[in-house]
């Protein structure tokens, strides 16, 4: 593995130089030499301090804003990010609600529609039920420090909890609702994640660009009885967020 000099360029190194850069400005970040809200040095200043050309220092710049470390303000400059929230939850039988709150964030959710529908074909065959059947239909905006990260989009068969359609879900964790009041409990899930970019409803609800990176989960949970409870759809914001998993060895 070739080791990457993170205090200097090395000129005569097969790495580019624009990546070499990244790098510097990435052990920058991590070590909170640069903090959330700073502002960085000019492509001039940067161009001199490392003696390359500025379309090098850009080209490094735009990878790190790709990435959320970096963000710009038009006629201000470039400023240093936020961390990425860890969208470590898939881990483990928990919910995005509640895994926000352990960690220490300020949440929020608006809802967007909460309404009976009849299933349909492929919604139908992951909750295996008769298509044409009742569901709930929930559609949340999930905001964190009031910023917009995530656009999930339940279905739950109507006859596991028909009294779901008028529980106020505005605030609280909807898993947390149906083990309390449905006795309904999550044992198990199948989960796909999935690259995706912004299409044109997403950057509309979640304040983005469209063809912004965002990460798409699919999940259907199950019950001890493997009875299919809920098949979500999460659409994540690519630039304020990461997932993380951690494995183990069983053996």
């Amino acid at each position: 593995m070739i080791k990457i000099n993170v205090s200097t360029l090395d000129k005569n190194s097969p790495i580019p130089l624009y990546f070499q850069l990244e790098e510097i400005l990435k052990e920058r970040i991590e070590t909170a030499e640069l903090k959330p809200g700073d502002l960085l040095s000019s492509e001039k200043e940067l161009s001199e301090k490392y003696q390359i050309s500025r379309p090098t220092i850009r080209q490094a710049l735009r990878g790190l804003v790709n990435e959320g470390l970096l963000y710009r303000e038009k006629g201000k400059g470039t400023f240093i990010a936020k961390p990425k929230i860890d969208y470590g939850f898939i881990q483990r039988l928990t919910t995005f609600y509640d895994d926000m709150v352990e960690k220490g964030y300020t949440t929020k959710t608006k809802i967007v529609k909460q309404e009976i529908k009849e299933v349909r074909g492929a919604i139908a065959k992951k909750l295996n039920i008769p298509k044409g059947e009742k569901i709930i239909f929930l559609h949340r905006i999930r905001f964190v420090e009031n910023e917009p990260v995530v656009s999930v989009m339940n279905f739950i068969p109507y006859k596991l909890c028909p009294d779901l359609i008028n529980e106020d879900l505005e605030n609280k964790s909807l898993y947390r609702t149906l083990i309390n009041k449905y006795e309904l409990k999550p044992y198990k899930a199948e989960i796909t994640l999935e690259p995706i970019v912004a299409e044109e409803h997403d950057a509309q609800i979640l304040k983005i660009k469209i063809g912004a990176p965002m990460q798409l989960m699919q999940n259907i949970t199950y019950t001890k009885d493997n009875i299919a409870m809920d098949y979500f759809e999460s659409r994540f914001r690519g630039d304020k967020g990461k997932v993380r998993v951690v494995l183990y060895n069983e053996i």
